[in-house]
C-alpha cells in the first residue's frame, strides 16, 4: 500500500502528514489521534507505507548528522 504526503487543515492550524491512499483525498476529514476535523487540502509525494514507517524517526538523527 502506498501514502501520501498531504498539507491538512483545521481552522487557522496546518500541518503535513503522510496518509494511506484510501484517506488520501482532497475535502475529506479526518481523526488524526483523537482530533477529529483535520481536512485534507493539498496531496504530495506518494512513497509505499512501509518506507513511510521505516522513515518516521528519522528527525530524531537529523541533528546529529547535520550539526557540526
Amino acid at each position: 500500500m502506498n501514502s501520501y504526503q498531504c498539507k491538512l487543515k483545521k481552522g487557522n492550524s496546518y500541518q503535513v502528514s503522510w496518509i494511506p491512499e484510501k484517506y488520501a483525498k482532497i475535502g475529506k476529514y479526518l481523526k488524526i489521534k483523537e482530533n477529529n476535523g483535520w481536512e485534507v487540502i493539498e496531496i504530495g509525494s506518494k512513497m509505499d507505507s512501509e518506507e513511510v514507517n521505516k522513515r518516521s524517526m528519522d528527525y530524531k538523527n537529523q541533528r546529529k548528522v547535520s550539526d557540526i
